[in-house]
């Protein structure tokens, strides 16, 4: 799990970052996502729950589905997949997401292609997430920013996660939502924003199809755009 390090951003003389270096980061994003969302995983998180709390304590759910489902990837993935997506989902905003994901081209997009989307990157995140923790060995998390239950809708909660490969430290943006439940939104580990990444990958392939929507969410998949592929 080489992607638990610390930094490994790279400069040039201009002080950007060099292309080796981004390359690098992207094709890591999904392991890092698996690390964080392998400490995510809760029942529906109601508003009387703290989040801290949530964050700390509910692993359980998904490392057991790993556990009876994961023998199940080589013969059939789409099994395992599909028990996987049951436990992320309570958590996970994934139509918030993959709309933040489209940036500005989510208002240009009509409501079929930005529903299509929302389907296609859940599907290929969850695929890729799946598969990277398949093979997860025991971690160490902590939420080292614990703290009462907010009064408002929206909290950044810390939390270090410790592996074998070292320590990743990772930053949640949860929501509350209108029924009450915690979701998350966001993710930054070491300092990379998950977000951001998927989010000029997908600018970069609408300029690559000359703006044509179909063709990029025809053409998306999560797997690739961490691997850092056209």
């Amino acid at each position: 799990m080489s992607a638990l390090t610390s930094t490994f951003i790279s400069t040039d003389s201009t002080g950007k970052r060099s292309g080796s270096a981004v390359t690098r980061i992207v094709r890591k994003a999904s392991l890092w996502m698996s690390a964080a969302l392998l400490c995510l995983v809760a029942p529906f998180a109601t508003a009387a729950q703290n989040p801290y709390t949530m964050i700390e304590g509910v692993s359980g759910q998904l490392l057991n589905t790993i556990r009876a489902e994961g023998q199940h990837l080589s013969a059939n993935p789409q099994r395992y997949y599909a028990a996987v997506d049951r436990v992320l989902a309570p958590v996970v905003d994934f139509d918030f997401i993959a709309r933040g994901v489209m940036g500005s081209y989510a208002k240009k997009a009509t409501p079929a292609q930005r529903a299509k989307f929302a389907s296609t990157f859940r599907r290929d995140l969850v695929a890729t997430f799946a598969r990277g923790v398949a093979t997860f060995g025991d971690l160490d998390v902590k939420v080292i920013n614990p703290g009462t239950a907010p009064s408002g809708n929206r909290v950044n909660v810390l939390q270090e996660v410790r592996s074998n490969e070292g320590l990743t430290k990772v930053s949640y943006t949860l929501v509350r939502n209108r029924s009450g439940q915690w979701k998350l939104i966001n993710v930054i580990l070491n300092g990379v924003n998950l977000g951001k990444t998927f989010r000029g990958q997908f600018a970069q392939a609408m300029q690559a199809n000359n703006g044509n929507i179909d063709k990029v969410i025809a053409g998306w998949s999560a797997a690739d755009k961490v691997a850092g592929n056209p």
